[in-house]
């Protein structure tokens, strides 16, 4: 496992007016320092003005490496306050804080260093959020007539990562045409099944040994989705007479419906949601979520100009005249092949009513190439630690197809695929030599 510490390259203030920076530099050293950067604030009132840290360098760790943990800290103190009593920093998306992370430990009048808390945040979204990833420090004066000071060390993201190990995998056929799956991958101590529509007229031989008796059949239904409740959710969606799953917060003031869509897919393919949001515009409105990823069974409280989302992702939010419609609209996903979810939401603030009131939604999937539902057959490599040669004979042609990746890209081969962490992968189609030519 190695470890680095990414450091911020720039900084902004809410009022240039009134917050001046001196010695800018020193604060983007990491919280050993002992130099630091002073931040000063001559607002003409006690409200606090913001210093926002950001530029951190996250294309400075590898782009396959896997984040064990992730720390942002922060060093500094308050100066020219008559107590105290301070405002803990937080982190923001630009200059919007970012819910539930907000320190537990203010700065106050000594120096100390404060780590800051990620709430859900992952580290995919937040090298998402990029050059907008702030670490937000209130600066405030204790009165008037008194200049504030905030006086800032430095401050990092402690980073925790370990640089993955892969193995090959050759899948060959004794025709000699081959197909490789030996582009990185896949990670040590990860999984691949070896699936085929038949063991009929083939051998199968891992490292040379024999493993055609190891192939199990399973059964592969299709595409299938299935909507069900969220624990801890007040209320979720039902089948209506038009048969769209409907939020059953109806007129529930400061409620939220929640419902999680399980989906399976053999192969690559694209959902689509067919919805109708037609609600208080901006104040009642549904969410869908991000692929793989949860959202909050919280409503969303209104503000003076609508509700607020606290959600820190999710791919779409109804809460505009956009999509609060009376009539259907269509969002779609890309999805790979194996199994997944999606979060879909209803919130609802706190008062008034309009419209349906509430979020309507159906499903429908469509694969992106031909599969026929029905019995295979797979072969399972657990706990990858070395390279395999899998070798497949057979004594009456090739009726047969292989999954495996190729320059990066996978792609269709025959009748086998290759399931790599729970994904099914596709690979080219292998030829062999007929009467001289090939096919």
């Amino acid at each position: 496992m190695a470890t680095i510490r990414l450091i911020p390259s720039a900084y902004a203030v809410s009022s240039t007016s009134y917050l001046s920076v001196s010695n800018a530099d020193r604060m983007y050293h990491n919280t050993d320092n002992t130099t630091y950067a002073t931040i000063t604030n001559t607002y003409s009132s006690t409200t606090s003005r913001y210093l926002y840290l950001r530029g951190f360098n996250f294309s400075s760790i590898p782009s396959d490496a896997i984040i064990d943990s992730f720390t942002v800290k922060i060093k500094g103190y308050e100066g020219g306050l008559s107590t105290s009593t301070s405002y803990a920093p937080r982190l923001a998306n630009g200059t919007s804080a970012i819910s539930n992370t907000t320190a537990t430990t203010n700065f106050g009048t000594s120096v100390k260093t404060i780590t800051i808390p990620t709430g859900s945040l992952t580290w995919q979204q937040i090298v998402n959020y990029g050059s907008n990833f702030t670490i937000m420090v209130y600066v405030r004066r204790s009165s008037r007539n008194t200049t504030g000071y905030f006086y800032c060390y430095g401050a990092e993201i402690e980073v925790d990562y370990t640089i993955p190990v892969y193995h090959n995998v050759t899948v060959n056929n004794s025709t000699s045409a081959n197909v490789s799956a030996s582009d990185t991958n896949p990670l040590e101590g990860s999984e691949v099944i070896i699936r085929s529509d038949t063991i009929s007229g083939i051998s199968v031989k891992d490292n040379g040994t024999d493993v055609t008796s190891q192939f199990v059949p399973v059964q592969e239904s299709g595409a299938t989705y299935s909507v069900e409740s969220v624990s801890g959710a007040s209320y979720g969606f039902e089948l209506n007479s038009n048969n769209y799953y409907q939020s059953e917060n109806r007129g529930i003031s400061k409620t939220a419906a929640l419902c999680k869509v399980n989906i399976h897919v053999p192969v690559a393919a694209t959902l689509t949601f067919t919805f109708i949001n037609y609600a208080e515009e901006g104040y009642d409105f549904g969410v869908f979520g991000n692929i793989d990823e949860t959202l909050s069974n919280n409503y969303y409280a209104a503000g003076g100009s609508g509700a607020t989302i606290t959600d820190n992702n999710y791919r779409l939010a109804c809460n505009t005249s956009t999509h609060n419609k009376s009539t259907a609209q269509t969002l779609s996903y890309s999805l790979t092949a194996g199994d997944h979810f999606i979060y879909v939401k209803y919130s609802k603030d706190d008062a008034s009513d309009a419209n349906n009131d509430t979020l309507q939604f159906k499903v429908a999937i469509t694969l992106d190439e031909p599969f026929t539902p029905g019995t295979y057959y797979e072969y399972t490599i657990s706990n990858i630690t070395t390279d395999h040669t899998i070798l497949v004979v057979s004594s009456g042609g090739l009726s047969y197809t292989l999954y495996a990746k190729v320059n990066g890209v996978w792609k269709k081969a025959s009748k086998v695929l290759v399931k790599q962490n729970g994904t099914w992968r596709q690979a080219i189609k292998v030829m062999g030599k007929t009467n001289g030519s090939w096919n």
